[in-house]
């Protein structure tokens, strides 16, 4: 038996591990990069357009209880760019409404996944401009039980002349809303991917495939009933509850006119009655070059939340694209800040077995 996690950023209250982070609900065919053509003055997608207009939310993760927390009511405040910073506001008070200067671009509203109402904030202005060309980070703060979250989540910006391809994963689950988790409302996550040229969907001159990230690198994705199903000439990736323990990750691939690209994208299972706490020795996952992470993992029962004995554990490290660094094995693994800068950014994907 194998689980598996993957590094990010986590708080600890009362026993309880709590993984702040941010989705994203897409139109389909809609990412999270927006492209401005200085030519015509146009951004591509318009999210000025109803049909183009996507949802931001916090979708938190609580190990103990082993799903995805709402924040407290009312204490919700959303930013733009500095989480820091009143000018910044987005909502005029905690839990209040959208301020004048922001309101062309932002709208307050709800998300509702799994039985759940996430407070969310929808996107209903172009980002992108002839003056505004930098990335655009949206911060979300509020509590849960007291205790303060931030989530972040950042729109790319990028000015576009000619061609630019990117891989846009769209992940919905058996209701079709947006979601990456597997749980007791979902049986199955189904992504499908698309070939954008400045964030126009266009048909590619090549196959699609499907890879996903192990101890040993990528390995093909093939198709399994009832496991790994693939349809749309396998540009749509079925992945039922065999197909993920713990966390994995997936890379579509496509090849078009002689070049190869490939995205990644991250999901879940919640049903798993085990899960491994990482013991990361930093409790921020942003690294200086002379900082040493070092991770004691250990498994914990979802229920009783007791150590696990009878595990071992195997480490592979990847850059942002996915390919494989070096890998590692043992019940310690320590990771220095200058190979994380060299890569600009590591995943740290950890996997524990148990025969």
């Amino acid at each position: 038996m194998d689980i598996s996690a993957i590094d990010t950023l986590e708080a600890i209250v009362d026993g309880d591990t709590i993984v702040p982070g941010m989705n994203f609900a897409l139109p389909s065919g809609v990412g999270t990069t927006q492209y401005f053509n200085p030519s015509t003055g146009e951004c591509t997608p318009d999210y000025s357009q109803s049909k183009n207009q996507i949802i931001l939310y916090p979708y938190c993760y609580s190990s103990s209880s082993g799903k995805f927390i709402v924040p407290d009511s009312g204490q919700e405040m959303w930013y733009f760019d500095n989480p820091d910073s009143e000018s910044s506001q987005i909502l005029a008070t905690k839990g209040g409404e959208v301020v004048s200067k922001y309101s062309k671009l932002f709208q307050k509203t709800t998300y509702s996944v799994n039985n759940q109402v996430f407070p969310a904030l929808k996107i209903i202005g172009n980002l992108a401009g002839e003056d505004s060309l930098n990335d655009v980070g949206i911060y979300f703060k509020s509590t849960f039980k007291g205790m303060e979250l931030t989530c972040h989540a950042v729109i790319s910006v990028r000015e576009s002349v000619g061609s630019m391809f990117d891989i846009l994963i769209n992940c919905t689950n058996e209701d079709g809303l947006n979601d990456t988790v597997i749980d007791n409302n979902s049986e199955y996550l189904v992504l499908n991917a698309a070939l954008q040229d400045n964030g126009a969907s266009v048909s590619p001159s090549g196959a699609w495939s499907w890879k996903k990230a192990t101890s040993s690198g990528l390995v093909a994705v093939s198709h399994v009933a009832g496991v790994t199903e693939l349809s749309d000439s396998n540009r749509t990736l079925k992945l039922y509850d065999g197909a993920i323990e713990g966390t994995e990750e997936y890379f579509a691939c496509v090849e078009h006119n002689g070049v190869t690209y490939m995205k990644g994208i991250q999901v879940c299972d919640t049903h798993d009655p085990y899960y491994i706490d990482i013991g990361r020795s930093k409790s921020s996952n942003m690294v200086k070059e002379t900082d040493t992470i070092e991770y004691t993992p250990k498994v914990l029962s979802r229920s009783s939340r007791t150590v696990q004995s009878g595990w071992s554990f195997s480490y592979a490290i990847r850059d942002n694209e996915g390919s494989s660094i070096r890998t590692a094995s043992g019940t310690k693994l320590t990771v220095p800040g200058d190979e994380v800068h060299e890569y600009g950014g590591l995943n740290i994907h950890i996997t524990a077995s148990k025969s």
